[in-house]
Parts: C-alpha cells; structure tokens; sequence
C-alpha cells in the first residue's frame, strides 16, 4: 500500500478535524449522505482511510445501536479481498470507522474509462469479488450495497469496501429511511423491493449485476428512471445479450428473481473454477499473486475510497475517458486461477476463518505465579526468570534469538498438541519479534515468530543439516494487538502414520498461517517460546510471558 502526501488530495477545509483519536487527518476522500470520509494515519504511519458519521445520523440513538453492531461484525472480516475494519470510535461523538487505504480505482470507473473487461480478467473479478462475500458472510454480515463503485482494482487484486456498514442506516421497521433504499437501484435485488429479509442471497444477486456490469459495461436492469429500474428489477429478465458465454449460465442463476433459486457463494465459486471450491484464503492468495492492475503511478487516489453517492469532489477525479490508466488488459488467467486447485504440499492460509480447536485437554500448564516450575537457567536463556507473576526473557547483544523450552519431557507430549501463550512485549525494536516452537530437538523446530510491532510474522522449520526455510509469511498479522498483549497459540499435528505434519498459528483467535510439511518433516520434540532481538544489534529485545498452555487435541 503507498502512503501518498495532503498534495495528493482536496485538502482539509476550515472547520475539518485535524485529529481523530490516534488518526491524523490529512485531506479530504469525499462526502455523501452518511458523512465525510477523509485521508489520515496512524500512530505508525499507516495511510487509512477514516468515514465520520454525519452529526444528524449519530444524534439518533436506534441509528448509533446499528452502527456498533455492524461495525463490530465488520471488524471480524478476513482481510483477504476487502478493505478491512482497523479502528473505530463508536460511544463519543464523531462517530467514525477506520479502514485499510486502498490504492486503485473502482471498477465502476476502470469500466467507464477504459470498457468492459475481458474473459479472464471477468473471470477473476468474478473469483475476486465471490471470495471477498465468502470472507464477509462468515463474519454473519450481508453486504447489502455491493456495486461497482464498492470494487476496488488494488494491485493485489479485487477489494470489497463498505460491507454491512449500510446497514445502520435502516430503519427497525423495513429497508427505507426518510423514503430513501439502502442500496443503488440498479444492484438492488428484488426481494428488498418486495420488503422480505435480506440475506446472503441478496448479496449473490448484486454479485450477478456487478459482474455483469463488469463484462458489459451497463448494469442488466439498466432504466433511465428509478421507477424503470426497480419494475425491471423486480419483473423483467436481465440483459446479458454480449456476456460472456463462460459466465452467462453462472450469472443467469445468481439473478434468479427468487432467491431460494440462487446459487450460494459456495457454489459460485466451485462453478466458477470447475469443481469443488477450495478455501477463500487459496483463492484470494492465488488472485493477489496473479492480478496486475493498472500502474500505480497513474492512478489517483482519491478514487480509492469514495462518498456515498459517487467520486470525490475536487482534484483527483477521473480525468476525460483513457487518461490516466493504461489500455493494457488487467490480465488474470483462468490457468492461473485453476491452479489453486492442484496447490498441495506446502499451500498455506494467509488468514482463515477458524479458530483455534476447542477440545482440548491439558498437558501442562504455568502461570508463572511461583518459580518451582522449572524454568530458570539453560543454555538458552539469557538475563531471563521469574518477574511480576512472569516470565521474562530478554535478549543480549550478541545473541540474535533466545529459546526456552517448557519443563516437560518430550517423549511426554502427544503427537497433536496445542502451545498457547500470552506475551507481553516491554522492550526492543519494532522488528524484533516473539514466538512459539513445537518439535525442538538438537537446533531443530517448527518456530513461530511475529514481530513486535505486528508488521510481519513468519513460520519457518530449522533444522541442524538443513537451516531455515520460511512456510508461510505475511507483511501484516490479523488479529494484532498494538499495545499490551498479545496471545499466540501453535498446532503441532502428526497423523498415526507419519510421513506429514500440519502446523497451524493463532494470534489472537485469528489463524495466521495453515502448513503441511511431507517434506522429511520433524519428529515430535520439545515445546517451548522465545525472543528474537532483531536487526538493531545495540537494542536487546524482552518479552514477559504468561499463561502457558500445552493441550492435547481432541477434536
């Protein structure tokens, strides 16, 4: 994501907030009939994109019980394919939402400025915006307001924005406030017009008329009133004369009139790929590997993220139709999406939707409140023990990483285990980093190391003959916790008859990677944590632990 200057965008007017809680507002996105949205950062320098509620809509108390509720559901989405929930203020006036800053412009202008895309870039789209409502849906939202104007083309592929927050604009009564849908008529499913209960189903709909637009460059319902729109809507087939044949069949059904008709999101994404359909994270981890969009140098950002009703006002609009994107296609290969499908041994999770497993049964546990435990001195320790009901390793400034292993024989741990730890970062650069191990033996294990400052973790395996060898990485860790703790839980799996291991990491409940090594994978051994110092040789890095757990998995 690229941090761009107030030059970039409409600058602050008079009266404009020049600081939100931790956010530190830099120019204006745009404004519409929900409030205000503007450019700001974070305490560490992250762009973000900061919405404040208009002061009418947060002076009602039935509208501020909605938006809590949709904005908390909304902070539990997977930040895979959408502009996750980072922040929020949702007592005290302004009411605001903090998302991720996302860098490219909608699909509703991509379309209307260079036109509609082609097979395989549709059908990425197709993939994108499905996985995008596969992640939302798990998190029990309904978008309610999917549209072109709501589709990012980030350099890492499709974004959803703005799922579920439409919702706290509705009445308790029905889908109208003050006579006004919820929604863009043209995406609108018809189920709403008919007042029945919104549910994923609507989202399919909408997810039909988007990619149809998309591919054709007029939405299926097109009308040039708003009563036009909603009768076609609600009575007349679509029109799809020019779609694409691969996608026509699909998007036919999605546009059922009756939603029971519809296909899930499940199975537009098996029909979509061919066969059964993987998890979202493989799929959207395969589309951001393969999406090339437009350069970034050429795009504006204001159109990253928008007002409620269009672009943004001022500097930063689209220019006349061409300027400023490349005609290149978007390309994104149907061979690149199928294989996804055949991805097998080392194919990992950036961030999936469960958690943690929940039959467990203890094998060892430490609160650290008194030091018979066990775990003072080793080789692996250095200005470590017991401190305030914890325990404390530190780093030198000679050795790079610590380790400690829990006071329990190895040939005492089951072959599927569960490690759960909380840890307490006191001192260290922002790129030192703490951690988890499972099958430590002789320089050997399956080590867990996130960063202090949440900016990147990594699952690696080391070994004595062989060295480290990264499993699965990520620049962000869902789930952190900026400030205090921060609970770490690693799975250590082997099956009965050997020959793999599964390796699975939490943060916070939210599961962080998904390995399985076939490749001379390591015996059980010990289980232990550590620090890391990191890349500043004069800063040692310290780290209080607390609470460790070592469960057996039942499930």
């Amino acid at each position: 994501m690229t941090t761009h200057t107030g030059d970039d965008h409409p600058p602050l007017l008079p009266g404009d907030p020049p600081r939100l809680g931790p956010y530190r507002l830099t120019g204006r996105l745009g404004q519409g009939g929900m409030g205000t949205v503007y450019l700001g950062a974070d305490a560490a320098g992250r762009t973000v994109a900061v919405k404040v509620i208009n002061q009418g809509l947060a002076g009602e108390a039935a509208f501020r019980e909605r938006f809590r509720r949709e904005v908390t559901a909304a902070g539990q989405v997977r930040r895979f394919c959408t502009a996750p929930v980072i922040g929020a203020e949702l007592d005290r006036d302004p009411l605001y939402v903090v998302t991720e800053y996302i860098e490219g412009p909608s699909l509703e202008r991509a379309v209307a400025e260079r036109g509609p895309l082609p097979g395989s870039d549709l059908e990425g789209l197709a993939v994108g915006i499905a996985t995008a409502l596969r992640a939302i849906h798990a998190a029990g939202i309904v978008h309610r307001d999917l549209k072109p104007a709501n589709v990012l083309l980030s350099a890492t592929g499709p974004r959803v924005i703005d799922f579920g927050i439409a919702r706290a604009l509705d009445a308790a009564e029905g889908p109208t406030r003050t006579g006004q849908f919820v929604g863009t008529p043209n995406y609108l499913p018809p189920e709403l017009l008919r007042g029945e209960p919104v549910t994923p189903a609507s989202d399919v709909f909408s997810w039909g008329c988007v990619v149809a637009y998309a591919g054709l460059g007029t939405a299926p319902f097109a009308g040039s009133t708003v009563p036009e729109i909603f009768y076609r809507v609600a009575h007349e087939p679509p029109r799809l004369d020019g779609l694409d044949p691969g996608l026509r069949r699909l998007v036919e059904a999605a546009l059922d009139k009756d939603p029971r008709k519809r296909p899930s999101v499940e199975e537009l994404l098996a029909r979509l790929v061919g066969q059964e359909a993987p998890s979202s994270e493989q799929l959207a981890h395969t589309v951001q590997a393969s999406w090339h969009a437009p350069d970034a140098t050429l795009l504006r950002p204001a159109e990253t993220t928008r007002n409620d009703n269009g672009p943004a006002p001022g500097p930063g609009l689209p220019a006349p139709r061409g300027a400023g994107l490349p005609r290149k296609p978007l390309a994104i290969g149907a061979g690149v999406l199928a294989a996804v499908l055949v991805a097998g041994l080392g194919a990992w999770a950036l961030l999936g939707s469960d958690g943690p497993p929940s039959k467990l049964a203890t094998v060892f546990g430490d609160t650290f409140s008194d030091t018979g435990s066990g775990w003072d001195g080793g080789a692996y320790v250095s200005s470590a023990g017991y401190k305030d009901g914890r325990y404390r390793m530190e780093t030198d400034s000679i050795t790079e990483t610590r380790w400690k292993g829990a006071p329990k024989k190895a040939d005492d741990l089951p072959l599927r285990t569960l490690t759960t730890v909380t840890a307490y970062p006191v001192a260290g650069s922002p790129d030192s980093a703490y951690g988890v191990y499972c099958a430590g033996a002789d320089s050997a294990g399956y080590e867990f190391w996130m960063r202090r400052d949440g900016k990147g973790l990594v699952l690696q395996k080391s070994s004595k003959d062989r060295g480290s060898k990264a499993l699965a990485t990520a620049d962000s860790v869902g789930g952190f916790h900026g400030k205090g703790a921060n609970k770490l839980q690693l799975a250590c799996e082997w099956p009965a008859g050997g020959g793999t291991i599964r390796v699975r990491a939490w943060v916070n409940g939210h599961r962080v990677a998904d390995v399985t090594d076939t490749d001379r994978p390591l015996p059980n051994g010990s289980i232990g944590i550590g620090v890391r110092r990191g890349g500043n040789a004069s800063q040692q890095a310290t780290v209080d632990f607390d609470d460790v757990d070592i469960s057996k998995i039942l499930d």
